[in-house]
């Protein structure tokens, strides 16, 4: 496709939940991967490794992984395309480096839109998507989204050790290593089926699961593939098509050469529309190709799941599944969506292709006289009543779920149980997820003392709008959530954070809030506190019974933009670089090179004053930690005349590697990276970020021990962590962001 170059809208990242790990998920539901397990190839067709039958899958394909694509890279989108559209596989499109669909490198995706620019990030996405996929039990292909992979054989085969290992006993994944080579890049066969047999064995060291190969001309000649195979076992090769650019009378023949040589194809992205993505849809075609792999059993996927107009690319997208310009990417916006021209026809071809996949899953155990037709029920429900059959006992294999009582099964919670009757047959039982309310800007956030507040809506400003002398965070005017029911809030911690309904009488109230009663909480002590929304069931949705956490911190204290990395003439003098107090008006100490004092540079007052000899020297400011301030420990390198002919070169670089070897924070510090800071106080690990997005936390032990690791996605502001499980010790923390690092050395006393 002809992408244009999008940045990275970094309002979309925060709205995608966090998951359980995939290695902990578990479906919720059944689906082709129960039935089938991992996939294989038996001669010309892609098989399950649990029943050895060939594998006919529908999906769709997610746009690109950038800012347009990266919001329906969401557990709820899986979850709702999964039940409403009847997929059975969803493509993860990773966007690498470059959009060229020659091939070429003009069009850069954005650092934190790009794997090469964000590797941690994306791995960590990955790990939710498939454990999305785990609980909607479908499958995910993993595609290398490049025009130019082979140009990329050391970064991708370093990227598929990683997840082939990581997810080698789960059967959902398929890998595309390879999108659409073109010859733009040189993507040749030559040259994908070297680059292929690169990292197929990587994978293979791993894992069995399918591999789909990407051919030349944009995925176009899957036969190529078949004529000179890949040195690989459990191989597919990949045919993409657009229905008003490529008939199916010109192209299926390469698919008919494939596999009459033997070999499968998946068609692992197709479209209604033109090429580019544009123009209308062509039903006609587009009928001729959904026949033609149904008949032939070809798997595939729609392209793509996204709304057809995006604030950040500015184009309109023909192919999208969506309608408008609204990110759809929660149970409640997608059952209102609206369709385009493409979305109707594939949501048509999908949904009539469904599949009963509960039946299948116990296909040729259901026959016994205690055997019933699966059946389903929503979350709220409380009971099944007419399924059981008179006479016959059951056990549930998940209780947690559906439990019997009586004649009746009692629902628990959403997911699947296989009911199991007395005379050993087995029949189904779904309980189906009800989309949960919502209270506009109700997600977990802070305040700081200064007022700088934030959560996974954005930031904002914290401030007494109630003119009670305390600052309040501004949560809503609205009385009832968004689906209608009236809520109540709650603090479990009114000590810390209360929450109230008051009057916004000041200026900086929204004209909708002005002199109007607003949810409010109120910042009373530093601290933690548990806030409860509750509100009643209301039709098409449960109840409401969500616990955020809001936290009243200190405030980060803050230096000069004057005091950092600078040369002096010999002589000469820095103004204002070094103040008595922060601009939080704390008092500032400074150490040079560990120091109170230096004979090659001194205060003079605000001044820094270089002396007469080539030198280079730390300089350290240090700020105690206070009532409401967090600590500072900030450093910066002055270089007196000329570096090179530095006197105290030996003593400086004795002085940087005492400091690197010492625990030199034993009492709380700061370490800073450009947008990016992280300190500890007390039992607490804190950092602050400069924009939203995933940030990923390692704690290291001394001896190098792994003991804390956690990926989830910060708003911009402070955020803190509980040490309480840790020992007391020495301690790395590594904090990451995009490309981003911070690291931080301390005790835990």
């Amino acid at each position: 496709m002809n992408i244009k170059n999008v940045l990275l809208c970094l309002a979309m990242f925060i709205t995608t939940p966090v998951l359980a790990g995939a290695l902990d998920a578990s479906p919720k539901r059944v689906g082709p991967v129960s039935y089938y397990g991992a996939l294989h190839t038996s001669g010309n067709k892609i098989i399950g490794a649990k029943n050895n039958e060939q594998a006919m899958l529908r999906g769709m394909s997610l746009f690109w992984s950038d800012g347009t694509g990266q919001p329906y890279y969401n557990k709820n989108v899986v979850a709702w395309a999964a039940e409403n559209l009847k997929i059975d596989v969803i493509r993860f499109a990773l966007g690498i480096q470059y959009y060229d669909s020659d091939g070429g490198t003009k069009n850069p995706l954005a650092t934190e839109s790009s794997y090469k620019g964000s590797p941690d990030s994306y791995l960590s996405l990955i790990d939710n998507m498939v454990a999305a996929a785990i609980e909607s039990d479908i499958y995910i292909i993993i595609d290398w989204h490049s025009h130019r992979a082979h140009t990329e054989t050391s970064l991708a085969k370093t990227f598929f050790e990683t997840v082939s290992k990581k997810y080698k006993d789960v059967p959902n994944i398929i890998y595309e290593i390879y999108n659409e080579p073109v010859d733009g890049s040189g993507g040749n066969w030559s040259a994908v089926k070297g680059y292929a047999n690169t990292i197929c064995p990587a994978i293979r060291a791993n894992t069995q699961n399918l591999i789909i190969v990407g051919t030349p001309t944009w995925s176009q000649n899957p036969q190529q593939g078949a004529n000179d195979p890949v040195n690989s076992t459990n191989i597919a090769y990949v045919l993409h098509f657009y229905a008003a650019s490529h008939s199916k009378g010109a192209y299926s023949g390469r698919i008919d050469q494939t596999l009459n040589a033997g070999y499968p194809v998946f068609v692992s992205e197709w479209g209604t529309t033109g090429a580019s993505g544009d123009g209308s849809p062509s039903a006609g075609a587009t009928t001729e190709w959904t026949n033609y792999m149904d008949q032939k059993q070809i798997p595939n996927c729609n392209w793509s799941l996204r709304q057809q107009t995006s604030s950040i690319d500015k184009k309109s997208e023909q192919s999208a599944m969506f309608a408008g310009d609204a990110v759809l990417n929660n149970f409640n916006a997608l059952s209102g969506a609206s369709y385009t021209t493409s979305g109707s026809i594939v949501k048509e071809y999908l949904t009539k292709n469904g599949r009963n996949w509960a039946d299948s899953l116990v296909k040729g155990k259901n026959t016994g006289s205690c055997a019933f037709k699966s059946v389903s029920a929503k979350q709220t429900e409380t009971q099944i009543t007419n399924a059981l059959k008179s006479g016959c006992t059951y056990t549930s294999s998940n209780e947690a779920v559906v439990s019997v009582s009586g004649s009746t099964l009692d629902i628990h919670d959403y997911g699947f149980a296989i009911l199991t009757g007395n005379d050993g047959s087995e029949s189904v039982v779904s309980i189906t997820q009800v989309a949960g309310q919502s209270i506009p800007g109700f997600s977990d956030g802070a305040c700081d003392y200064v007022g700088n507040c934030s959560n996974t809506q954005g930031s904002s400003q914290g401030l007494d709008y109630d003119e009670d002398g305390k600052k309040e965070y501004l949560l809503t005017t609205n009385d009832a959530t968004i689906e209608g029911a009236k809520f109540t809030l709650k603090s479990l911690n009114p000590e810390i954070i209360n929450v109230k309904s008051a009057t916004c009488k000041i200026a900086s109230c929204s004209g909708t809030m002005y002199n109007n009663k607003v949810w409010m909480f109120e910042m009373n002590s530093m601290g933690e506190a548990k806030i409860v929304a509750t509100a009643p069931a209301v039709a098409g949705y449960r109840a409401m019974q969500d616990t955020i956490t809001f936290r009243y911190t200190k405030a980060r204290n803050r230096i000069t933009a004057k005091f950092k990395d600078a040369t002096i003439a010999l002589g000469g003098t820095a103004e204002k670089a070094v103040p008595d107090t922060s601009l939080m008006g704390s008092k500032i100490t400074y150490t040079f090179d560990g120091e109170p004092t230096s004979k090659y540079l001194s205060r003079s007052g605000a001044n820094l004053v270089a002396g007469d000899q080539n030198a280079i020297v730390t300089v350290t400011a240090n700020v105690e930690e206070s009532e409401y301030f967090l600590p500072l420990v900030a450093s910066v390198t002055i270089t007196v005349g000329d570096a090179a002919a530095a006197v105290n070169l030996a003593e400086h670089e004795a002085f940087l590697n005492k400091n690197k070897e010492e625990e030199d924070a034993i009492r709380p510090i700061v370490a800073t990276s450009r947008g990016l800071n992280i300190w500890s106080t007390g039992s607490k690990l804190s950092f602050s970020t400069e924009r939203a997005g995933l940030v990923k936390l390692d704690i290291y032990d001394a001896i190098g021990n792994r003991v804390k690791s956690q990926s989830s996605r910060y708003s911009v502001g402070t955020h803190s962590i509980g040490l309480q499980d840790l020992s007391s010790g020495s301690y790395v923390a590594i904090v990451r962001q995009g490309s981003r690092t911070a690291k931080l050395r301390w005790n835990k006393q």
